[in-house]
């Protein structure tokens, strides 16, 4: 995901709660929108603009915009009427999400949850062969645009004093921040963070 800039109007993160929230940003469309609208979280969009940004038709976003808001992942920043009909300007409720260990935990919610994966994992996947098919990310090396992308998968056992070192570093990576003084080279980049007890622990020992 591209990390938005930060803006004092929106809290830094909101804490999914409800299992329907999954339910909602498991929708590989839904996240997208909220990805777009949470890479800069000051502005207020129209559906006509977010509309143009995604490339699809202007109807196609109003029950998924519906959907977000009533689940707390966007608001209405500004109504005004247009012409007589009422123009809605939406933002994002925050600058990331992160889901309360609670509902991670409890009963019933594994489809869910499942759903919410697959669908942020699907959209970096995609992401990632774009970005190859359009060459840009290439391996050669000394080309001054050259664009580096790394993927790591890993495990280790952990007392629950390294689980914490490792939890503070997950956070602060995943908090990462556009540079503000980037420059005509910068570029955009997408960064998907995991730490999570497996389900096999006892087996591996």
């Amino acid at each position: 995901m591209a990390k938005p800039r930060k803006s004092a109007d929106v809290p830094i993160e909101m804490t999914l709660t409800d299992v329907e929230q999954l339910r909602v940003i498991g929708d590989l469309f839904r996240l997208g929108m909220v990805e777009r609208m949470a890479e800069d979280p000051a502005r207020a969009w129209t559906a006509k603009e977010l509309a143009e940004s995604l490339g699809v038709k202007q109807t196609a976003l109003y029950h998924h915009l519906r959907l977000l808001e009533e689940h707390g992942f966007i608001r209405i920043a500004e109504t005004r009427l247009v012409s007589g009909i009422v123009e809605r300007r939406y933002q994002a409720a925050a600058h990331s999400f992160h889901v309360d260990h609670a509902l991670l935990t409890g009963g019933g919610t594994q489809g869910a949850v499942a759903g919410a994966i697959d669908a942020m994992f699907t959209k970096a996947r995609a992401e990632i062969v774009e970005a190859i098919m359009a060459g840009a990310i290439t391996p050669v090396e000394g080309d001054p645009k050259r664009k580096s992308m790394g993927l790591w998968a890993t495990n280790a056992r952990l007392s629950p004093k390294s689980v914490k070192r490792v939890m503070r570093l997950v956070r602060q990576l995943a908090e990462v921040d556009s540079d503000p003084d980037a420059g005509e080279d910068a570029a955009e980049y997408g960064l998907i963070v995991g730490f999570y007890p497996r389900g096999t622990q006892e087996t591996d020992r």
